[in-house]
């Protein structure tokens, strides 16, 4: 498995020289979003191996993809999602279609690249296109940019995985990256301040990186920097999000908050701009939020919010983002319950994370993403 998917990488490589020489504007190679093709690598090793929690995780993520095989899209011609509070059952039936679509794309990308089965990438390029060529014109009201800028990345994390495909042509990824330039990245929601900041901010990045935008990912890490800075208080709680709800929403709410700042922080670690460890002037930190979080995800009687049955909060379980920061920071609360809960994944733009981040702190960029 290890020296077919290294094949398909050189072979990928070659097709990028040859896409230079005919003038294509993009190489054919992963911009490496959020994925490093380190890791990409590393985890083929680790499924040969049979290392846990990788290969539990891949035996999941596989038999998923192979559901996935005939999946047809489900993109409209016109984007809009009510408000959730305003009307629950008609938001969820106008963004499913996104939401499945995309984790079916980064899920579908991810086997091609470890198995290099070729219907697994066939079958992803079918979603991508479907998005393309039906989507015409996108509104802005209601949930319709927060739906977006938490669904949509992981259909460019896909596309990216994606690009050394010879099914996956030139002109389509160059109709995907307009895509992502005049529909997708104007929707963000990167100006608030609450959750819909983070997450539009994931959006931005993931934007930036498959755009090779090196002015709008300097935007989104000052703005990385100005949501830790405004969003967590001097005990480390996310101040917009620990009382929703008369504090019952308020663990489900701060993992929405710090599960897109998390992703975003990766994103720009692989793009070579670590903050993981960055504190703002006034000391706040990543890991000052984590800490707390992963108490109470441990121990949800313990949430200061919420002076109700415990049992009755809601999301406490949301917390497949541990994967990524109980490694960098190992917390025994965060260790206890990524136990008790693996394989992981995500509804909102990185689903199978214990695949791909469980057991893993980081490769470091590769010589790609270092150009």
């Amino acid at each position: 498995m290890r020296y077919m998917m290294i094949g398909l990488l050189t072979a990928g490589w070659m097709a990028g020289d040859v896409g230079a020489r005919s003038g294509i504007a993009q190489e054919r190679v992963p911009r490496e979003i959020l994925l490093s093709e380190q890791r990409v690598e590393t985890l083929g090793r680790r499924i040969e191996q049979k290392v846990e929690p990788t290969y539990e995780a891949w035996l999941d993520l596989q038999a998923e993809a192979k559901r996935l095989l005939d999946r047809q899209p489900h993109a409209p011609e016109h984007w809009y999602v009510p408000g959730f509070y305003r009307d629950a059952a008609g938001h969820r039936q106008a963004k499913q279609g996104l939401q499945d679509d995309a984790n079916a794309v980064y899920q579908l990308a991810l086997c091609w690249r470890i198995t290099g089965d070729q219907r697994y990438a066939r079958s992803a390029v079918r979603l991508i296109d479907g998005w393309v060529d039906t989507v015409r014109t996108t509104s802005k009201a209601d949930d319709s940019t927060l739906s977006f800028s938490y669904h949509f990345p992981a259909m460019i994390f896909g596309a990216d995985l994606l690009a050394t495909w010879p099914g996956f042509s030139n002109e389509r990824q160059d109709a995907f990256r307009r895509f992502c330039r005049e529909k997708a990245l104007p929707l963000n929601t990167m100006d608030r301040n609450n959750n819909w900041g983070n997450w539009g901010l994931v959006l931005v990045l993931a934007c930036a990186r498959y755009l090779d935008d090196d002015d709008l990912l300097a935007d989104g890490q000052r703005r990385w920097k100005e949501l830790l800075q405004r969003q967590i208080d001097d005990r480390g709680h996310l101040h917009h999000e620990v009382r929703r709800g008369g504090g019952r929403q308020g663990i489900w709410y701060s993992h929405f908050s710090l599960l897109p700042h998390t992703i975003a922080a990766e994103i720009l670690r692989v793009a070579g701009r670590d903050l993981y460890d960055w504190r703002s002037a006034d000391g706040r930190t990543l890991r000052q939020a984590f800490e707390p979080l992963a108490g109470w995800s441990r121990d949800p009687a313990s949430f200061p919010y919420w002076d109700g049955d415990p049992a009755r909060l809601t999301g406490v379980a949301y917390f497949s983002y541990f994967e990524i920061l109980n490694q960098r920071w190992p917390n025994a609360d965060a260790t206890a319950v990524l136990d008790g809960a693996r394989p992981m994944t995500a509804r909102h733009s990185a689903p199978v994370l214990t695949f791909t981040h469980g057991g893993l702190l980081d490769d470091g960029p590769s010589q790609a993403a270092r150009r």
